[in-house]
């Protein structure tokens, strides 16, 4: 049984450090909280390495720059489940990312299991360990943390080396160990900031507006993520969307047409009115109307051909076993479906695997 270290002053932290320092493989799980801030407060790191298990209390004062020198060394490779908010998390902080990430949700779901498994279900599928899952939504910024927290804490990195292992020699018998390297290497290669063309394609209802007023869209979502950031708030405090999606849908020219948006908070209204109409009016350009409509378009009206890329995804995922949306987003399925080629939308494995269906 490895053992388990709480670690809340510099000598037990200096401590793990040592550990991991020739260790080229190192379990890593965050936790955090932002429900009031933009950016994410980081509250602990865990660490699980060869013989260890430790959570690293970062609301108790420590230094961790040392710590994340060790983990940010060229020779260590993490292990993540779900990696992206992690990275984000430790991004913020160092403005630094790993070397090399192997996520296991992006192994497992390489393997057949479903896209979005959780770490408590692979352990159950692969050594029917059962994790409490009661703590995922604990506030980790309150002290003293409970036994049963931290041991929740504890869990979430004490299987992750040997669950890659196994994941691994799967992998390997399978020959795709490639396609996760591949996969993994995109993790760590830009900075995990969202831009705001990724948060218009998650914006509700946008595809319904015209283009003059996704345009605007696009431009609120990118003055509201920079607000957000300046000010360390949480995107729906600056603006929410149904808000941003009323005021596209207006297009408002004068303050007084932006006073009569419903349920515009006046706070938003008199600290950014005229912010908000210069950003409006400067949205429409030609840039900006390609860029959103190569993101938003109906790419391919053709409903017969929609189906027959879809009809190609599902056959050539069913012979290698994987959920289809593993190969092919439905943007992606659309795009193809307009004449874009394989090489052009999907990386690597996935078009090698598609072109000859398609």
């Amino acid at each position: 049984m490895d053992a388990e270290l709480l670690v809340v002053d510099e000598s037990a932290l200096a401590s793990v450090s040592a550990t991991i320092t020739a260790q080229p493989l190192v379990g890593i799980d965050t936790e955090f909280v932002r429900e009031r801030t933009y950016y994410p407060e980081l509250c602990l790191i865990q660490i699980g390495a060869d013989g260890l298990v430790a959570c690293v209390d970062c609301l108790a004062g420590l230094k961790v720059d040392a710590l994340l020198a060790t983990l940010l060394r060229p020779s260590c490779t993490w292990v993540i489940h779900s990696a992206r908010q992690d990275l984000e998390v430790i991004w913020n902080l160092s403005h630094a990312l790993p070397a090399r990430v192997i996520d296991t949700q992006i192994a497992s779901s390489l393997l057949g299991f479903p896209p979005q498994l959780g770490l408590q279900g692979l352990l159950a599928e692969l050594f029917d360990v059962q994790i409490e899952k009661a703590y995922t939504r604990t506030d980790w910024s309150r002290r003293p943390l409970s036994t049963a927290a931290l041991a929740y804490a504890f869990d979430d990195v004490r299987y992750l080396l040997r669950a890659w292992q196994k994941l691994r020699e799967q992998l390997i018998a399978l020959e795709r160990l490639e396609w996760l390297e591949e996969d993994c290497r995109r993790l760590v290669t830009e900075p995990p900031v969202t831009e705001g063309t990724a948060l218009l394609q998650r914006l509700r209802g946008v595809a319904a507006l015209e283009l003059r007023a996704q345009c605007a869209a696009l431009a609120l979502l990118e003055w509201r993520e920079q607000r957000a950031r300046d000010v360390n708030r949480p995107r729906r405090w600056v603006l929410g969307d149904d808000q941003l999606l009323r005021i596209c849908r207006a297009l408002p020219e004068s303050v007084t047409e932006l006073k009569r948006i419903p349920e515009l908070p006046h706070k938003l209204l008199g600290g950014f009115g005229q912010e908000l109409l210069g950003v409006v009016a400067a949205s429409d350009s030609e840039a900006r109307r390609s860029t959103v409509g190569s993101l938003l378009a109906d790419q391919s009206r053709d409903s017969a051909r929609v189906a027959a890329v879809r009809a190609a995804v599902n056959e050539c995922a069913a012979r290698l076993g994987l959920d289809a949306t593993v190969l092919a987003t439905r943007r992606d399925i659309a795009a193809l479906a307009a004449g874009a080629q394989p090489r052009e939308v999907l990386p690597g494995w996935r078009a090698r695997e598609l072109e000859p269906l398609l």
